[in-house]
């Protein structure tokens, strides 16, 4: 395969990766690489962009700009805890959040369940099938 994991996603922003799919690329790209290495942030803001209507936490009082924060939030944080656990660092991410909120109208108790299904995403320890 040519080019790095983020280039080979860039290609084909349609493509809505499966957990297997993500489990499989994860063990391909073996242990000297991290998770930082396949989260491509436009991608998961259209995934995220797609999909937030379909998670249960979805209140239809908001929008996709108000959870677009916590969502990056979320796989962020993933890529800079690495090895972490997301209770381990819950508040840091809701610390963020805070900082980076900008106009979302979603308090951290609000959209708690949108960075961790962001973070989730990018698991290694489960099959990424979570928040799919």
């Amino acid at each position: 395969m040519a080019g790095s994991t983020s280039e080979r996603r860039r290609a084909d922003r349609q493509q809505s990766w499966t957990g297997s799919e993500r489990r499989r690329l994860f063990d391909s790209i073996g242990s000297g690489r991290r998770i930082a290495d396949l989260i491509d942030p436009a991608a998961e803001e259209a995934y995220w962009r797609e999909n937030y209507q379909a998670q249960s936490y979805y209140d239809t009082s908001f929008a996709y700009e108000d959870y677009h924060p916590a969502y990056r939030v979320g796989w962020e944080g993933r890529a800079r805890h690495e090895g972490r656990r997301f209770e381990e660092v819950e508040r840091e991410l809701e610390a963020d959040y805070t900082r980076t909120r900008g106009s979302s109208r979603l308090s951290w108790d609000r959209c708690r369940a949108a960075p961790r299904a962001a973070w989730d995403r990018f698991d290694a320890t489960d099959p990424f099938e979570r928040s799919q």
